[in-house]
């Protein structure tokens, strides 16, 4: 493979990776990725109380120069929104790959396809935390640090509040509570997890400036996020139905 051409798609796809894992909402409904106002992937999420489930795919061009079709699922307790069982099947061009990690309880373990972590119970991925900012007020959220586990590697994450906002989707104005999203790498052992995945791999960069805008009442649905890196910025929208 042209080396030139690999770069092109891997720079790509980094910017990609850290939208579309920051925009999970607890509604059945659609997103749309956007780079320089040009579509290139779309979520659609299916969920329930304790469990979020759902598939993307890359469009248009993106698709023809480097096909992308993963699913993620992650099952989570109701209350501390700590992980229960996390699974993700990856097909990346040519690249096809499976994680399953499941939390045990009776030694506060997070198994990684054999491979264990030491976790408390409340541990959090970046699924569970955004399904908590669809529960959660905005009140209760800003500022605490919560633990969290990336892949395998310790961490921990943070919602500060930037303030309110509205955002016109269709016809409709939504006031929004207006957050960003703050992820650090903390001390402790970790694993190598596999499969590559553009969509994880990059989710946690510190070089990475995480917004969203999540709908202040009613379904609290994430209406919006943008990521900075690189010196570029990716945004993801909720689609009007």
């Amino acid at each position: 493979m042209d080396y030139s051409i690999y770069s092109i798609k891997q720079y790509y796809f980094i910017i990609i990776s850290a939208v579309l894992i920051s925009f999970h909402s607890l509604s059945a409904t659609d997103y749309r990725i956007y780079l320089l106002g040009i579509p290139i992937v779309e979520v659609n999420m299916e969920s329930s109380t304790k469990l979020l489930d759902f598939s993307t795919k890359t469009v248009g061009i993106f698709h023809s120069i480097w096909p992308v079709e993963n699913y993620y699922q992650i099952e989570y307790d109701s209350i501390s929104f700590g992980i229960r069982q996390y699974t993700k099947s990856i097909h990346q061009g040519n690249y096809v790959g499976e994680l399953n990690c499941i939390f045990e309880s009776d030694g506060s373990k997070l198994n990684y396809n054999g491979q264990l972590v030491a976790v408390v119970d409340s541990i959090q991925n970046i699924f569970t935390l955004l399904a908590r900012v669809s529960y959660q007020s905005a009140e209760y959220l800003d500022t605490k640090w919560y633990p969290m586990d990336h892949e395998g590697t310790p961490h921990r994450a943070r919602f500060l509040l930037a303030g309110t906002e509205k955002l016109k989707i269709g016809d409709e104005d939504i006031l929004c509570d207006h957050y960003r999203l703050d992820i650090e790498k903390t001390d402790g052992a970790s694993v190598h997890v596999s499969p590559y995945d553009y969509f994880t791999d990059h989710v946690a960069s510190n070089d990475a400036l995480r917004q969203l805008w999540v709908e202040q009442t009613g379904k609290r649905r994430i209406i919006k996020a943008s990521v900075s890196i690189y010196g570029m910025t990716v945004t993801a929208k909720i689609q009007d139905n």
